[in-house]
């Protein structure tokens, strides 16, 4: 991580680190991470640990950028892979007999790059972002890409960011749907049947191809996938059946834990990060009971602890403070599911707390501890501890 913010920094131009993402990754690499930073990120490391990243708005990507439309498909940003490590060729409609998925085992900007490079000798037609299934076409469709071997001529290969060991990490809904609308065009222009199968749509360990790759493994949703596929990539997002455990007192300051249980009766899988509890009532209004280093921002509680497949259960769970308050107060608090740059669905939910006073919590040079008024180092030192105490909280 260290080295990476060397790298970056050495790359910012006066600070602007837009620039430095440009250096790094191009255009849609700098405009997926300044997204992310605006918009906060609720996700799991390798370990299965909670990060939280607080949405930044300011960050949002600042002044105006081109892009390359794609050859092919519309929908795609093109990025040409280094001409030799394809094989020019002018395939018709009638040559191209299957799509074939892979995953990439590595990231979207260390793949685009691979490609780019003299030394690869491979290729893919396209690659698809996990975050936000953003598309990039690398090369044409009517040349031969090296992405499958001894089926290279007959095919057109599609790489997904991801692990294949890691499907719920990285094999986002966003990535299924935008995926699936590129899938559903090809399928369309090139008569192959919408269905999973050896001479149709299928995975790289099943194609024909002389290797013994397996992607993108037994975590790929091919039921889902295919559904996607033949409705165009679109899905729906639903809920229903709602539980919600939370307190209904508090001491102002005081945390509280809220778990909401609710069964996804849509078509789409929820996802770690863009499946969010938000503000309503109205709707992205800051919450009274926002909690630092828990949400990931004063309209989003939380995401979806889990990805949670249609028509299974998920739970939400996220930390609720008490606010300052005289005299004791009733907070009634509105809630409802977001797919964040989708829709708002299921049902609007309350959290009533009755609020009470701390009446121990009166300043007093012998009991009143750190102390973060006035502008003193002690007041931005108390600031910190506190920071670090919420910050330090996580999930039960």
């Amino acid at each position: 991580i260290r080295a990476a913010a060397a790298l970056l920094a050495d790359y910012a131009r006066d600070a602007d680190f837009t620039a430095a993402l440009r250096i790094y990754g191009g255009d849609s690499f700098a405009y997926s991470v300044e997204r992310a930073l605006a918009r906060g990120v609720d996700g799991r490391d390798e370990h299965g640990a909670r990060i939280v990243i607080a949405a930044r708005p300011s960050t949002l990507p600042r002044g105006l950028s081109s892009t390359s439309q794609a050859a092919g498909y519309t929908g795609a940003e093109w990025i040409p892979a280094y001409s030799g490590n394809y094989q020019t060729a002018n395939r018709g409609l009638a040559d191209v007999k299957a799509i074939v998925i892979h995953d990439t085992e590595g990231s979207y900007a260390g793949t685009v790059s691979w490609f780019k490079d003299p030394a690869a000798s491979v290729s893919a037609h396209y690659v698809v972002r996990s975050s936000d299934g953003h598309i990039a076409q690398m090369v044409d469709e009517k040349n031969i890409a090296y992405h499958v071997k001894c089926f290279n001529t007959s095919s057109v290969g599609i790489e997904h960011e991801g692990y294949a060991a890691q499907p719920e990490q990285w094999f986002t809904e966003a990535m299924y749907s935008e995926s699936a609308k590129l899938t559903a065009y090809l399928a369309d222009k090139y008569s192959i049947a919408k269905e999973h199968s050896t001479t149709a749509i299928m995975g790289h360990g099943e194609a024909p191809d002389c290797s013994d790759h397996t992607d993108p493994g037994p975590g790929w949703n091919w039921p889902h996938y295919i559904d996607l596929v033949k409705t165009g990539g679109a899905a729906s997002f639903l809920a229903e059946d709602i539980s919600v455990d939370a307190p209904d007192s508090l001491v102002s300051g005081e945390v509280g834990t809220v778990t909401v249980t609710i069964s996804n009766t849509g078509t789409a899988a929820w996802d770690l990060d863009a499946t969010r509890i938000g503000t309503a009532d109205p709707q992205d209004r800051d919450s009274a009971f926002f909690v630092e280093g828990d949400w990931i921002g004063p309209n989003r509680a939380t995401a979806v602890d889990a990805q949670t497949p249609a028509g299974s259960p998920g739970t939400f769970t996220f930390q609720i403070q008490a606010p300052e308050v005289a005299a004791t107060t009733v907070y009634d608090e509105a809630f409802s599911f977001v797919q964040e740059d989708v829709t708002w669905f299921g049902p609007t939910f309350h959290v009533l707390v009755q609020v009470k006073p701390d009446t121990a919590a009166e300043p007093t040079p012998e009991n009143s501890g750190c102390s973060i008024g006035g502008s003193g180092s002690g007041g931005i030192a108390c600031m910190l501890a506190l920071g670090g105490t919420l910050r330090r909280r996580r999930r039960r």
